[in-house]
């Protein structure tokens, strides 16, 4: 891609501030050296990179590649056969345990979200076996162990101890030497221990003198008595260094043959610190992935410049679809640069495969080739240009492009300009990859020449459809972009109350020069403005007032445009009021019938206790017939009360709750239970007895088969969620069978008798009983074993025991059943 015009459009500057992002040295350089890409395939790969790495930090927001370095040089220099020191071996330690963190890291990712990410942690090679050998090697400060080999371990250990025999000889050299020396210490001097001895008792000590102190007043003698020693020590550290030197030498071999994966890992580390940060500086300045297209089409919403600071006002820009030239005009420092580079920086961003500073939603085009003529004067930080660079500039883009447009397309010969150019906006032919950006364009000479020259180099573009963005003073280009097709004015206001520029970009619109109103507002005579309208003449006073009714129109409609946005979110805030309203009401409406059903239920409950108490009375005392029947009354009329209170509102209409299904039952099904409204859990199928067992929450009963409908899919699944709290309701008072208080099972064989007992205890908690008799004789104790085993697991039993002796004794079991 053009070099000048990534200079000029400050890209280099984005690299600057996204490699602040970077962890070290190796993804730094990749940063600085990442250059817009022209395929597409390859720029959507980029940016779903970035995608991916944003979505991590948002997980995973300490990721990054720890005390990773760049080691590819201490690699080279192993694979050579260089020895590396202690301290680089730590560095390979820590990029080495950086790689495996990252790889597990990245396993760890959801590969539906995290495809990129997770294949490039696959890449990342591991070498356990060297992190294993370094660490046994050298410590984190990058001292060498004493496990690096058992020859060191045993030289270290004969140091140790030669070491403390030396000083302990010397501590009683010390004692007995004492007048003669200096001071009563042990010091080393050329790596051999001594003491202090003062010049004039030389004679009192016998040894070698190794040095002598800067005032000459002392001599560093090594005593005679333990050279020998020192001799020995100095052996041995010799050996510890030379076992030292070995060590590294051997360690460094090892690296070096594994040179080219450790070199692919650093790379692949480096990769992933890119995407790191790309997907910072994203979030950084609160950035966006932008869809891409290979058409030409560009759509920036709420754009901002990223090297801007403070207040920047974002543009909406959009070329590509019925037009693809834009001519920016309006007033200096208006803001007509800035938006020319904010086209430019953000597309050469996204190809890159950076984030945007736009909102989501925008759209930028790959292209081939961007060529941008800015004007220096315009730089925040260049000095004045003149037009002869600036045409120099132009002449080199004209001829790119002409050499493009002879390699990728034929001559269309006999198709004159405007046939082509309105071929192209109907869409017949593709727009070029190429755009470009030409600021003031013809300007810097006589305006009636750089206006002519700026139109016939807008002619040429136009022909040849390639998509560009130009800036203008001149009055013709602004007729220019109007009359053409497949180019359109475009302006920045300009806030004459406060003789300011808004910064906001207009499409479709030219941009007034404002000169006179200006004037006008900063106290010039009236009589010289009035003078400047007459030179200025007809035609430019006609396109003034046009220009000032057409903004006055479009402000019209803009405002009217927020005024039916402000209606619309007030209507919309009241219906959003009234439907909570309505909600409200309606779990009102439902709890104040819960409640009430819920009353009716509990007296209906309290009478069914009292008619379960009488029933047990009847077995026990002669209770009249007329007081059974008088509270089954009662119990008849409160549920007869409750059928007449309305059901709770819903959720669903009653056919969906309803909804039966007339297949074929099976084990496992769950059913209604027609005669009791209730539903209920197939357990057993009895065809050729015309019944079925059922399991109503506790409790477990049998039914006719004519009784039972299977449940259609949703109810059923409705059903299973509730089981977790089962809700029985008794069938009513009239329905539930007459019971007697007493079950004599004697001399049944055990089957049947525990048949028997199962249906005669559903049948007693089902008319209320609380308490019943179980005469089953005494025999050989073999049905009374079974029953009471029978009983003890029962979930209707809450407990039982022998009768008293008097009314049967261990013959009969009385059972207390669940409330």
């Amino acid at each position: 891609m053009h070099e000048k015009s990534i200079q000029t459009l400050e890209y280099p500057k984005i690299l600057e501030r996204v490699a602040r992002e970077a962890s070290f040295s190796a993804s730094k350089e990749l940063v600085l050296a990442l250059q817009p890409a022209t395929s597409l395939e390859e720029v959507r790969e980029r940016q779903a990179y970035t995608s991916e790495a944003v979505r991590l930090l948002d997980v995973q927001a300490n990721a990054s590649v720890g005390p990773a370095r760049d080691i590819r040089a201490l690699i080279a220099r192993a694979a050579r056969e260089g020895v590396l020191t202690p301290t680089e071996l730590v560095e390979v330690l820590n990029t080495l345990r950086s790689a495996a963190q990252v790889a597990r890291l990245l396993e760890k990712l959801d590969p539906d979200e995290f495809p990129l990410l997770r294949s490039l942690g696959e890449a990342i090679p591991e070498r356990p076996h060297l992190v294993r050998r370094i660490e046994e090697t050298v410590n984190e400060d990058g001292e060498i162990l004493d496990s690096a080999s058992p020859l060191l371990r045993r030289l270290r250990f004969d140091i140790r101890s030669a070491t403390q025999r030396l000083q302990e000889r010397l501590r009683t050299i010390v004692n007995e030497l004492a007048p003669a020396l200096q001071e009563p210490i042990v010091t080393i001097r050329n790596e051999r221990y001594v003491v202090p001895v003062k010049v004039e008792n030389r004679s009192l000590v016998r040894g070698i003198v190794h040095d002598q102190s800067s005032s000459g007043a002392t001599l560093f003698v090594e005593p005679l008595v333990i050279v020998e020693m020192n001799n020995h020590l100095r052996q041995l550290q010799i050996e510890e260094r030379q076992e030292i030197e070995r060590i590294l030498r051997t360690l460094s071999h090892e690296i070096g043959r594994e040179a080219e994966a450790l070199t692919e890992m650093v790379e692949r580390l480096a990769e992933f610190d890119l995407h790191l940060a790309k997907a910072r500086y994203s979030r950084l300045l609160r950035c966006s992935e932008p869809r891409l297209n290979n058409e030409g089409r560009i759509e920036l919403r709420g754009a901002r410049h990223p090297l801007l600071s403070g207040r920047v006002v974002p543009i909406d820009f959009h070329i590509g679809r019925d037009f693809f030239m834009v001519v920016i005009t309006g007033p200096n420092t208006g803001g007509k640069t800035v938006a020319l580079k904010t086209v430019g920086l953000l597309t050469l961003m996204a190809q890159a495969g950076l984030h945007i500073p736009a909102e989501d939603g925008s759209e930028i085009a790959v292209f081939e080739e961007v060529f941008a003529d800015i004007g220096d004067e315009q730089s925040i930080e260049q000095n004045l240009s003149t037009f002869s660079s600036h045409l120099s500039r132009i002449i080199e883009i004209v001829r790119q492009i002409e050499d493009w447009h002879e390699r990728s397309r034929p001559a269309i010969g006999g198709k004159g300009a405007q046939e082509l150019v309105a071929s192209s906006v109907r869409g017949s032919e593709q727009v070029p990859p190429i755009l470009v950006l030409l600021d003031e364009v013809g300007a810097g000479t006589d305006p009636s020449e750089g206006s002519a020259l700026a139109r016939a180099i807008l002619s040429f573009l136009l022909e040849r459809r390639i998509t560009t963005v130009a800036t203008t003073h001149y009055t013709e280009l602004k007729a220019f972009a109007h009359e053409q097709p497949g180019a359109v004015n475009a302006s920045v206001e300009f806030d004459v109350e406060t003789l300011s520029p808004t910064y906001h970009l207009s499409i479709g619109l030219p941009g007034r020069s404002n000169a006179l109103a200006i004037a006008s507002r900063l106290g010039l005579d009236e009589e010289i403005i009035e003078r400047a309208r007459e030179f200025l003449g007809s035609a430019g006073v006609r396109m003034e007032t046009l220009l000032e009714g057409l903004q006055h129109e479009r402000k019209a409609v803009a405002d009217e445009r927020f005024r039916l946005s402000m209606e619309r979110a007030e209507a919309e805030h009241q219906r959003r009021q009234l439907e909570e309203e309505r909600h409200r009401l309606e779990r009102e409406r439902v709890r104040i019938l819960n409640e009430a059903r819920a009353r009716a239920r509990r007296e209906v409950e309290e009478v069914q206790a009292q008619l379960a108490r009488i029933k047990l009375d009847v077995h026990r005392v002669n209770l009249t017939r007329e007081r059974l029947d008088q509270a089954r009354r009662q119990v008849r009329q409160l549920d007869e009360k409750l059928e007449l209170l309305p059901e709770p509102a819903q959720s669903q209409p009653r056919e969906e709750r309803e909804e039966l299904s007339e297949e074929p039952l099976q084990v496992g099904d769950l059913v209604r239970v027609l005669n009791f409204g209730q539903n209920a859990e197939l357990v057993s199928l009895a065809p050729e007895r015309g019944e079925a067992e059922v399991q109503m929450g506790a409790l477990r009963f049998r039914v006719p088969l004519e009784n039972l409908r299977r449940l259609g899919g949703r109810q059923a699944t409705e059903h299973q969620s509730r089981r977790q709290a089962p809700a029985i309701v008794l069938p009513r008072a009239e329905d539930r069978p007459e019971v007697s208080m007493q079950l004599d099972i004697r001399g049944w064989r055990v089957e049947e008798a525990l048949e028997q007992l199962e249906s005669y205890l559903n049948d007693a908690a089902l008319a209320g009983l609380v308490a019943v008799r179980i005469v089953h004789g005494k025999g050989t104790g073999a049905l009374r074993s079974a029953v009471r085993e029978h009983l003890a697991k029962h979930p209707l039993v809450k407990s039982y025991q022998p009768a008293p002796a008097r009314e049967g004794g261990d013959g009969v079991t009385i059972v207390s059943l669940s409330a």
